[in-house]
């Protein structure tokens, strides 16, 4: 999903090719990214994924299937911080799938707010 602007301005979640996904985070100025856990996303199934971008510690997380991303044993810690001189990702109001995409969506949500953990699990419990 993307809603980039033509001069990058805005935001992305895309897979990577090591099962997983990365947000990247633009304002024009600076550029930010920062992935989930290797390996937690597989081809076929239906997968909770919930990306919290916290504007007060400049922190971000993912919660996958009701699972915190803590790093498992590829790096120290699950959450990564991003630029304090980030502004703002306001892009495109157009949300956009790329055009090789070969997969499903059920649902996006975006919170005007960021979800603590628990919320984002709870989430997950109540059903996909």
């Amino acid at each position: 999903m993307d809603n980039h602007t033509a001069t990058r301005h805005g935001f992305a979640l895309q897979t990577t090719n090591h099962g997983a996904m990365e947000i990247i985070l633009n304002d024009e100025w600076t550029e930010n990214r920062w992935e989930c856990d290797p390996e937690v996303l597989s081809v076929n199934k239906l997968h909770h994924l919930v990306v919290t971008v916290d504007g007060g510690p400049k922190i971000i997380s993912f919660v996958v299937d009701g699972i915190l991303c803590d790093g498992d044993k590829f790096r120290q810690f699950g959450w990564g911080r991003y630029s304090r001189n980030m502004r703002d990702i306001n892009g495109s109001e157009i949300l956009s799938i790329g055009k090789n995409f070969k997969g499903k969506i059920e649902q996006v949500r975006i919170y005007n707010r960021s979800l603590l953990t628990s919320e984002a699990i709870g989430n997950y419990k109540a059903g996909l």
